[in-house]
């Protein structure tokens, strides 16, 4: 008897030591979700990431259960016009901050079932390239909410490198009705 107890004690021990161990290092600040109007095909996600590791860290998918398709993208000026690009991931520098938010780097949910509604919530899982798993819950927040939303880095002072993850001459120009380049 004794040593059946010995031993859930010693599994239970093994399964928080290593959850411990494998404890993420990367901390998700700020998460968002622009709310849609009814019919609306699309939505943005934002967010911020801080690694507190010392190696880069990469961000290559999201999941959510909110959309059909979901892709991480870049939004940049090509002379006067915005073009959005799907890029293949994120890099998060070791002790580094990178803010995913409008008009720039942000989570494109496509194929959206339902409007999302401000004051709702919607999950998110961001996929690491190492293998891990970051479940996020975002607020949906609206019009006048997302006006005053702007993540900011912080800590580091993380300063974007457009060519890192992704080759601009690869992605479809988003303006022409173009398919992702994937």
């Amino acid at each position: 008897m004794s040593y059946r107890i010995f031993a859930k004690a010693a599994v239970v021990c093994a399964a928080l030591s290593s959850s411990i161990a494998f404890a993420s290092t990367i901390e998700v600040s700020q998460p968002a979700v622009r709310a849609t109007p009814p019919g609306a095909p699309t939505s943005g996600a934002y967010l911020t990431l801080a690694n507190h590791s010392e190696t880069a860290r990469h961000l290559v998918g999201v999941e959510s259960d909110a959309a059909d398709t979901v892709e991480i993208h870049i939004s940049e000026m090509k002379g006067d016009t915005m073009k959005m690009y799907q890029v293949d991931d994120i890099i998060v520098p070791a002790h580094g901050t990178v803010s995913l938010r409008p008009g720039s780097y942000h989570i494109m949910m496509i194929g959206l079932p339902k409007p999302l509604n401000a004051g709702d919530a919607v999950d998110l899982t961001l996929l690491m390239k190492d293998g891990e798993r970051i479940d996020v819950q975002a607020p949906v927040l609206g019009p006048e909410d997302m006006a005053h939303y702007a993540p900011m880095a912080h800590g580091a002072g993380m300063s974007h490198d457009h060519s890192m993850g992704h080759d601009n001459d690869a992605h479809a120009d988003m303006d022409k009705g173009s398919e992702h380049h994937h």
